[in-house]
């Protein structure tokens, strides 16, 4: 940072000037301005992880007890509603051999998804017809 270079060059001035309170003021000064930018650097992050989790809430659709992202018209999930709702965090959920059934990793939170396409094994029949 140009800042900086222009408070180095004038702290090798002022020591090799013998002005040592001065130049101490100088380094008091360098010190502040990292710290400064340090905090900035801080918020920057804090700012980007508190724009993601607003992203992250609009995009959530509820469904059969689990959260689902949909973005274009594309769900991705499903993700435990007990997580995203006690600790704002996604953690998506597995599945459990039948692949209707999932189960969060952390929480042991379950669900049951079912497939809208989803045709039922069981097809209506007549009643035997009396002979």
């Amino acid at each position: 940072m140009a800042i900086f270079d222009e408070l180095k060059s004038i702290a090798g001035t002022l020591r090799e000037a013998d002005k040592i309170p001065q130049y101490e003021q100088i380094l008091g000064i360098q010190e502040k301005l990292l710290e400064m930018q340090n905090k900035i650097s801080e918020l920057d992050t804090e700012n980007r992880a508190l724009k993601e989790k607003l992203e992250t809430k609009e995009s959530l659709s509820y469904e059969n007890n689990a959260y689902w992202i949909v973005k274009d018209d594309k769900k991705n999930g499903p993700f435990c509603s007990s997580c995203w709702d006690d600790n704002k965090k996604t953690i998506r959920m597995q599945p459990c051999g039948n692949p209707a059934f999932f189960d969060c990793p952390v929480c042991k939170n379950k669900s049951v998804q079912i497939d809208p396409n989803y045709r039922s094994m069981f097809i209506k029949r007549s009643p035997p017809s009396s002979r």
